[in-house]
């Protein structure tokens, strides 16, 4: 979603929307970003109505552990595992989207020019090729990766944050509890309309645009934020993609910001969760903290999995969001960093993640900043909402 979405954009970001999925105070990468205007999503969901919320008295996370230099060779500590994948060979119809991608570029313009490291769209299209076929030997042996490729290490720590698909549980009609709409695009004079307008005074009401009504009116703004998700169906237990498809005239506002700086919590507990767990705990207050950013997203129904930036769908911990300035869609790199524990407050405090990456969405991230596509679940929205740390980050350069 980059940002499973971020706007301006394309299909729909996870990232893009992701209303900028991180930028110093994010939420999942958002929430804390004031003024910037989310990107197209491309987040693709499930994650309930309080996803990753730690169980009342659980002690708290670490949410942005520092990743200490490697000890080890990588080939020692690189496997599917560290990835959270079934196997390397799985990474294969992401690593064909990038290759399609790339080999539509100029061969010989420069695609990747960082110090220390100057790619071609050839050579990256070489090594990606390379890559893909030495998949299955990888899952055999991953030291083998040494004799196609060299690590190069970006010249400073990656800011490394992450972003997910929810899913929310919605009625086709408006009744009891149901009663926050899930907006297509109404166009026009529609999109002038601010967030209070819409979900406080009925500005859109009536018009037949609802895809749904959700009964959360705080999951709903969590949809926003990543720009894309899922939508479950209470009468029949159907399901739609909930795909980002524009946003009104407003500029967006960091909720997270508004509330740290209004005293609801100090900034080092900025979360997803944390922020959640305020306005459940002060009802009284949600309608006053949403509205803050009058920055409103349009959705359209798809049974299509939602795509990022790069114009593809993505894949949980392959895919990343980047600033397509600093890292060119289609990049193939490592990353080596720490993800919040889980289960909240029983699991460790973090879980190490090495593996190899590609550049396929984007945001509001801005130079050396990397929003990782988690998937759906409750695990995802736990570790997106408390993910912002450093990691190590490397460009596989063939040999």
């Amino acid at each position: 979603m980059a940002r499973m979405m971020r706007h301006n954009t394309p299909p729909a970001r996870l990232s893009t929307l992701a209303l900028c999925l991180a930028a110093l105070l994010c939420l999942t990468a958002c929430a804390g970003v004031e003024d910037v205007p989310p990107a197209a999503p491309a987040r693709p969901g499930p994650a309930q109505a309080a996803p990753g919320t730690a169980p009342a008295g659980a002690p708290p996370q670490m949410r942005a552990p520092v990743a200490p230099a490697p000890t080890t060779p990588w080939n020692t500590r690189v496997s599917p595992a560290s990835q959270q994948i079934p196997s390397f060979a799985s990474l294969a119809p992401a690593v064909d989207r990038s290759i399609a991608f790339v080999a539509r570029k100029p061969a010989g313009n420069v695609a990747i020019d960082q110090p220390g490291v100057r790619l071609t769209w050839g050579q990256l299209h070489q090594g990606l090729t390379t890559f893909r076929r030495i998949l299955p030997e990888l899952d055999r042996d991953p030291s083998v990766l040494s004799k196609y490729f060299t690590w190069v290490p970006l010249s400073t720590d990656t800011l490394l944050t992450g972003y997910y698909e929810p899913t929310i549980e919605v009625s086709r009609t408006k009744h009891g509890p149901y009663v926050w709409g899930i907006y297509r695009n109404p166009g026009g004079a529609g999109k002038h309309h601010s967030r209070d307008a819409i979900d406080y005074a009925g500005a859109l009401s009536g018009k037949g645009l609802e895809l749904g009504f959700a009964k959360d009116p705080i999951a709903v703004f969590f949809l926003h934020v990543q720009g894309s998700g899922k939508l479950s169906y209470i009468e029949d237990g159907s399901t739609v993609y909930a795909l980002y498809d524009g946003k009104n005239a407003h500029r967006y506002v960091g909720v997270g910001r508004v509330m740290v700086e209004r005293g609801c919590f100090p900034e080092e507990e900025m979360s997803m969760q944390r922020i959640r767990r305020y306005l459940e705990e002060n009802p009284t207050q949600v309608r006053e903290y949403l509205t803050k950013n009058p920055s409103y997203i349009f959705f359209k129904a798809s049974q299509t999995t939602p795509v990022g930036a790069m114009g593809v769908p993505v894949t949980p911990h392959a895919s990343v969001a980047v600033d397509p300035g600093f890292m060119p869609y289609g990049s193939l790199l490592a990353v080596d960093g720490d993800l919040p524990g889980y289960p909240p407050g029983t699991g460790p405090g973090v879980e190490r993640f090495t593996g190899f990456v590609m550049a396929q969405d984007t945001g509001c991230m801005r130079g050396n900043h990397f929003d990782l596509y988690l998937g759906p679940g409750e695990k995802a929205a736990h570790q997106a909402g408390l993910m912002k740390g450093t990691a190590k980050a490397y460009v596989l350069v063939p040999k």
